[in-house]
């Protein structure tokens, strides 16, 4: 399953958005006891973690109080890596906690994600084919060479706004209906292969994001 991640006020609070189900969701969802023990088992006590269900984000959370000792770098390795396998999003009480836990998140989960991506395409022997950014090239053109890759028409589902950001065109996602997602330009294969193509660059090493970004979020 695929997703990607959203550039919004609340991503500079929260380590985790959508950034998290970037190709690295399990099939199935673990019960919230089983996610919960799995983060206890990495050297956190039970009582300083709880699951409850957030409205605003329509599933379970971990949630980790405040401790009077800091969190070692190990726990929160692991803690990071229980996220990314069960796809349980974790927020600490501790804002200092929070920051650590983010950057050692992010470095993690964006590994799985290129790893995974990759392997999708590896698995098509469409790795060696996949257009790359090549510098001093607009990343509008990069966008387009994915499209076409993917066989989406040019321009349709993605647009780099500027040289650092590429997100999907207004619409172009569709929308709800009780038929499930109508008037998205894509088909679900081609969107997976543009999310994975673009993913297996490994786009935060290169000084560009993709993704949804603000008020685009909105327009979907």
């Amino acid at each position: 399953m695929l997703a990607f991640i959203v550039a919004t006020g609340m991503a500079t609070v929260l380590p985790q958005t959508l950034s998290q189900a970037t190709n690295t969701f399990p099939q199935t969802l673990p019960s919230p006891q089983k996610a919960k023990a799995e983060i206890v088992a990495c050297g956190l006590p039970a009582t300083h973690v709880s699951v409850r269900y957030e409205r605003d984000m329509q599933e379970d959370v971990v949630w980790i109080s405040s401790s009077e000792s800091e969190i070692s770098s190990d726990v929160l390795t692991c803690m990071s890596q229980v996220s990314v396998n069960t796809s349980y999003h974790i927020f600490f009480w501790d804002s200092n906690a929070q920051r650590r836990y983010g950057q050692i998140y992010y470095r993690i989960s964006n590994d799985a994600n290129v790893s995974h991506a990759r392997e999708w395409l590896r698995s098509r022997n469409l790795l060696s084919k996949m257009p790359k950014p090549i510098k001093g090239e607009p990343l509008a053109k990069y966008a387009e060479a994915v499209e076409v890759f993917c066989g989406v028409e040019k321009g349709a589902l993605l647009s780099a706004v500027d040289e650092h950001n590429i997100t999907f065109t207004q619409g172009a996602l569709g929308h709800p209906s009780r038929n499930g997602i109508e008037g998205a330009v894509a088909n679900n294969i081609q969107f997976e292969c543009v999310m994975n193509a673009i993913s297996a660059t490994d786009p935060q090493s290169l000084g560009f994001f993709f993704g949804i970004i603000g008020n685009t979020a909105k327009a979907q």
